[in-house]
Protein backbone atom coordinates (compact mmCIF):
# COMPACT_ATOMS: atom_id res chain seq x y z
CA UNK A 1 0.00 0.00 0.00
CA UNK A 2 2.91 2.38 -0.55
CA UNK A 3 2.16 5.46 -2.63
CA UNK A 4 5.23 4.94 -4.80
CA UNK A 5 7.87 2.24 -5.15
CA UNK A 6 11.40 2.82 -6.40
CA UNK A 7 12.65 -0.17 -8.36
CA UNK A 8 16.37 -0.45 -9.09
CA UNK A 9 17.87 -3.16 -11.27
CA UNK A 10 20.73 -3.83 -13.67
CA UNK A 11 18.23 -5.54 -15.97
CA UNK A 12 15.91 -3.50 -18.19
CA UNK A 13 13.77 -6.63 -18.62
CA UNK A 14 13.26 -6.89 -14.84
CA UNK A 15 12.19 -3.24 -14.72
CA UNK A 16 9.76 -3.78 -17.60
CA UNK A 17 8.17 -6.64 -15.64
CA UNK A 18 7.97 -4.44 -12.54
CA UNK A 19 6.30 -1.68 -14.55
CA UNK A 20 3.65 -4.13 -15.79
CA UNK A 21 2.72 -4.77 -12.17
CA UNK A 22 3.11 -1.29 -10.68
CA UNK A 23 2.41 1.05 -13.57
CA UNK A 24 2.40 4.70 -12.47
CA UNK A 25 3.03 3.74 -8.84
CA UNK A 26 6.65 2.90 -9.67
CA UNK A 27 9.85 4.81 -10.37
CA UNK A 28 12.16 2.63 -12.47
CA UNK A 29 15.91 3.17 -12.23
CA UNK A 30 18.26 1.19 -14.47
CA UNK A 31 21.83 0.76 -13.28
CA UNK A 32 23.99 -0.12 -10.32
CA UNK A 33 22.53 0.60 -6.91
CA UNK A 34 25.94 1.94 -5.88
CA UNK A 35 25.90 4.60 -8.63
CA UNK A 36 22.33 5.86 -8.22
CA UNK A 37 21.82 8.87 -5.94
CA UNK A 38 18.77 8.77 -3.71
CA UNK A 39 17.79 11.12 -0.92
CA UNK A 40 18.71 9.95 2.57
CA UNK A 41 16.01 9.59 5.25
CA UNK A 42 13.26 9.69 2.62
CA UNK A 43 11.86 6.13 2.37
CA UNK A 44 9.26 4.48 4.59
CA UNK A 45 10.74 1.05 3.90
CA UNK A 46 13.43 -0.62 1.82
CA UNK A 47 13.22 -4.24 0.69
CA UNK A 48 15.80 -6.41 -1.00
CA UNK A 49 15.10 -10.08 -1.71
CA UNK A 50 17.87 -12.53 -2.66
CA UNK A 51 20.22 -9.86 -3.98
CA UNK A 52 22.77 -8.90 -1.31
CA UNK A 53 24.48 -12.29 -1.13
CA UNK A 54 25.07 -12.13 -4.90
CA UNK A 55 27.06 -8.91 -4.47
CA UNK A 56 30.82 -8.92 -4.05
CA UNK A 57 31.59 -9.85 -0.45
CA UNK A 58 33.54 -6.60 -0.01
CA UNK A 59 30.56 -4.49 -1.14
CA UNK A 60 27.77 -6.07 0.89
CA UNK A 61 28.29 -3.93 3.99
CA UNK A 62 28.42 -0.79 1.83
CA UNK A 63 25.11 -1.78 0.21
CA UNK A 64 23.39 -2.39 3.55
CA UNK A 65 24.65 0.87 5.04
CA UNK A 66 23.44 2.79 1.99
CA UNK A 67 20.01 1.16 2.26
CA UNK A 68 19.79 2.01 5.96
CA UNK A 69 20.74 5.61 5.19
CA UNK A 70 17.81 5.88 2.76
CA UNK A 71 15.04 4.91 5.20
CA UNK A 72 13.57 7.34 7.70
CA UNK A 73 14.43 6.91 11.41
CA UNK A 74 12.21 4.24 12.95
CA UNK A 75 11.57 2.63 9.55
CA UNK A 76 12.81 -0.80 8.43
CA UNK A 77 15.16 -2.23 5.88
CA UNK A 78 14.05 -5.80 5.14
CA UNK A 79 16.57 -8.21 3.65
CA UNK A 80 15.92 -11.81 2.64
CA UNK A 81 19.36 -13.40 2.84
CA UNK A 82 20.90 -16.86 2.56
CA UNK A 83 22.11 -18.81 5.59
CA UNK A 84 25.40 -20.59 4.70
CA UNK A 85 24.97 -22.92 7.69
CA UNK A 86 21.35 -23.92 7.13
CA UNK A 87 20.08 -27.44 7.61
CA UNK A 88 19.48 -27.68 3.87
CA UNK A 89 23.12 -26.81 3.11
CA UNK A 90 24.31 -29.72 5.24
CA UNK A 91 21.75 -32.15 3.79
CA UNK A 92 22.80 -31.30 0.22
CA UNK A 93 26.55 -31.29 0.98
CA UNK A 94 27.19 -34.94 -0.08
CA UNK A 95 25.34 -34.37 -3.37
CA UNK A 96 27.31 -31.19 -4.09
CA UNK A 97 30.58 -33.00 -3.41
CA UNK A 98 29.60 -35.83 -5.77
CA UNK A 99 28.58 -33.30 -8.42
CA UNK A 100 31.91 -31.46 -8.10
CA UNK A 101 33.88 -34.70 -8.36
CA UNK A 102 31.93 -35.90 -11.42
CA UNK A 103 32.27 -32.47 -13.09
CA UNK A 104 36.03 -32.48 -12.42
CA UNK A 105 36.35 -36.00 -13.87
CA UNK A 106 34.26 -35.12 -16.92
CA UNK A 107 36.36 -31.99 -17.59
CA UNK A 108 39.58 -34.02 -17.19
CA UNK A 109 38.38 -36.57 -19.76
CA UNK A 110 37.29 -33.77 -22.07
CA UNK A 111 40.75 -32.17 -21.94
CA UNK A 112 42.47 -35.53 -22.61
CA UNK A 113 40.53 -36.03 -25.83
CA UNK A 114 41.22 -32.50 -27.00
CA UNK A 115 37.99 -30.68 -26.16
CA UNK A 116 38.34 -27.71 -23.83
CA UNK A 117 35.77 -26.32 -21.43
CA UNK A 118 32.76 -27.78 -23.24
CA UNK A 119 31.42 -29.13 -19.94
CA UNK A 120 32.22 -26.11 -17.77
CA UNK A 121 29.08 -24.38 -16.54
CA UNK A 122 29.16 -20.70 -15.60
CA UNK A 123 27.93 -20.10 -12.03
CA UNK A 124 26.58 -16.88 -10.64
CA UNK A 125 28.39 -15.27 -7.72
CA UNK A 126 27.14 -16.40 -4.33
CA UNK A 127 28.74 -15.33 -1.04
CA UNK A 128 26.51 -15.19 2.07
CA UNK A 129 27.97 -14.36 5.48
CA UNK A 130 26.92 -16.09 8.69
CA UNK A 131 24.14 -14.54 10.75
CA UNK A 132 26.54 -13.02 13.31
CA UNK A 133 27.82 -10.77 10.52
CA UNK A 134 24.60 -8.73 10.74
CA UNK A 135 25.43 -7.49 14.25
CA UNK A 136 27.85 -4.95 12.72
CA UNK A 137 24.84 -2.78 11.82
CA UNK A 138 23.60 -2.43 15.40
CA UNK A 139 25.41 0.93 15.57
CA UNK A 140 22.76 2.42 13.24
CA UNK A 141 19.80 0.04 13.44
CA UNK A 142 17.95 -2.36 15.70
CA UNK A 143 18.46 -5.90 14.45
CA UNK A 144 15.81 -8.60 14.32
CA UNK A 145 16.09 -11.93 12.49
CA UNK A 146 13.13 -14.12 11.61
CA UNK A 147 12.85 -17.35 9.62
CA UNK A 148 11.48 -16.47 6.18
CA UNK A 149 11.84 -19.85 4.41
CA UNK A 150 13.13 -22.95 6.17
CA UNK A 151 13.87 -24.66 2.85
CA UNK A 152 14.59 -23.57 -0.70
CA UNK A 153 12.41 -24.48 -3.67
CA UNK A 154 14.36 -27.55 -4.79
CA UNK A 155 14.31 -29.08 -1.32
CA UNK A 156 10.61 -28.26 -0.88
CA UNK A 157 9.85 -30.11 -4.12
CA UNK A 158 11.70 -33.17 -2.81
CA UNK A 159 10.19 -33.08 0.67
CA UNK A 160 6.65 -31.72 0.27
CA UNK A 161 4.18 -33.43 -2.10
CA UNK A 162 2.05 -31.17 -4.30
CA UNK A 163 -1.27 -32.12 -2.69
CA UNK A 164 -3.26 -31.70 0.54
CA UNK A 165 -0.60 -33.64 2.48
CA UNK A 166 2.08 -31.18 1.36
CA UNK A 167 -0.19 -28.27 2.25
CA UNK A 168 -0.71 -29.73 5.73
CA UNK A 169 3.08 -30.20 6.10
CA UNK A 170 3.66 -26.55 5.14
CA UNK A 171 1.09 -25.41 7.70
CA UNK A 172 2.81 -27.45 10.42
CA UNK A 173 6.19 -26.06 9.43
CA UNK A 174 4.83 -22.50 9.51
CA UNK A 175 3.41 -23.08 13.01
CA UNK A 176 6.75 -24.47 14.20
CA UNK A 177 8.64 -21.50 12.73
CA UNK A 178 6.39 -19.17 14.72
CA UNK A 179 6.67 -21.18 17.96
CA UNK A 180 10.44 -21.72 17.80
CA UNK A 181 11.86 -18.75 15.86
CA UNK A 182 15.30 -18.87 17.52
CA UNK A 183 15.85 -22.46 16.41
CA UNK A 184 14.56 -21.86 12.89
CA UNK A 185 16.72 -18.73 12.56
CA UNK A 186 19.73 -21.03 12.94
CA UNK A 187 18.60 -23.71 10.48
CA UNK A 188 16.44 -21.81 7.96
CA UNK A 189 17.77 -21.56 4.42
CA UNK A 190 16.49 -17.99 4.02
CA UNK A 191 16.33 -15.78 7.11
CA UNK A 192 14.61 -12.40 7.03
CA UNK A 193 16.86 -9.65 8.40
CA UNK A 194 14.97 -6.62 9.71
CA UNK A 195 17.08 -3.54 10.41
CA UNK A 196 15.04 -0.71 11.91
CA UNK A 197 16.91 2.56 11.67
CA UNK A 198 17.71 4.25 14.99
Amino acid sequence: NFYRRYCIDLSSKALEEAEKKLGNHGVYLLGSFFDIDLEENSFDCAVTLHTIYHMDKNMQETAIRKLISLVKPGKPLIVVYSNPFSLEQFLFLPFRLLKSISKYCANSVSRKIGRKNDLVIEKYYFRPFNLRWWRRFEDVAELKIKPWRSFGVRFQKLLFPNNFIGKSMFNKLYDMENKFPDFFNLVATYPMIILTKK
